[in-house]
């Protein structure tokens, strides 16, 4: 599968959510690695944290994403943050393999935080979680466009 945007993320764009709508630049914008084989992602059911049983994740959440930013550069919107490093202290360990990342926001409930997007096409990707250290490094054009 290829990355891609939850329905309802695009929804808070243009419509009206399930959830609140997402502000990039203001509000907490959370990380996770998945087990795929665990949970497939699925674009239009899973509209929040509740909807995924890798919100309990053996590789567990990471922080919030450091300064994410939203711009447009030749009318294109452009979403991004800083590298997200995910510690050996966020019990990144198990003996299954991870497929992907998701971004969510975080409201502080799982049933009322919004999925935004799943990737699985980044460098390092699948891996398999040894307690150490692990760098997402973000697209040099951003984390999402539209």
């Amino acid at each position: 599968m290829a990355g891609m945007l939850f329905d309802e993320f695009r929804i808070s764009i243009g419509g009206t959510p399930t959830h609140s709508v997402i502000d990039w630049n203001t509000d907490a914008i959370g990380a996770w690695f998945v087990d795929e084989g665990t949970d497939t992602p699925d674009q239009a059911a899973d509209r929040d944290c509740a909807d995924r049983t890798g919100f309990n994740p053996t590789f567990a959440a990471s922080p919030n994403l450091t300064t994410p930013t939203s711009t447009v550069t030749a009318n294109v919107l452009i979403l991004d943050a800083v590298d997200e490093v995910f510690t050996g202290g966020e019990a990144l360990t198990g003996s299954t393999s991870v497929e992907s990342f998701e971004l969510w926001k975080d409201s502080g409930t799982n049933t009322t935080s919004p999925l935004i997007s799943n990737h699985d096409d980044y460098t390092g990707l699948p891996l398999t979680p040894s307690g150490t250290d692990v760098t997402v490094v973000f697209a040099s054009t951003g984390i999402i466009r539209i």
